[in-house]
């Protein structure tokens, strides 16, 4: 493990993600919760800012991210499952919105869509 904050270069070979982030605590100001044993294994090479590094680590988990000043507090669920699905899906505002369909201009028309 290298870098600063803003530019960490992390090697990891068969650790538990509990592991990896105990590490990180101890490098950088990273907090992290969590009721899972996060004993996941992973293998792989991380780089970029701390948060972006984390996020990676942590994809596949249900968690929650406080970036502050004083550092990066992170509160670990649990694990994904397979059969999760989607709650929420966030569309930047700045994307233009399809043209409606002939239905929906109908339905848009006669003051049933809004």
């Amino acid at each position: 493990m290298a870098g600063k904050v803003d530019a960490v270069h992390l090697e990891v070979h068969d650790a538990s993600l509990h592991d990896v982030l105990a590490a990180l605590q101890e490098r950088f100001n990273l907090r992290y919760r969590t009721v899972d044993a996060l004993e996941a294994r992973m293998t792989g090479v991380f780089d970029g800012p701390l948060r972006r590094v984390v996020a990676r680590l942590l994809n596949g988990h249900d968690y929650a991210m406080q970036v502050s000043a004083d550092g990066l507090d992170i509160l670990v669920l649990a694990a994904q499952s397979p059969s999760a699905a989607v709650v929420a899906v966030v569309t930047p505002a700045n994307v233009a919105r399809p043209p409606l369909t002939a239905a929906e201009l109908k339905h848009y028309e006669s003051g049933h869509l809004r």
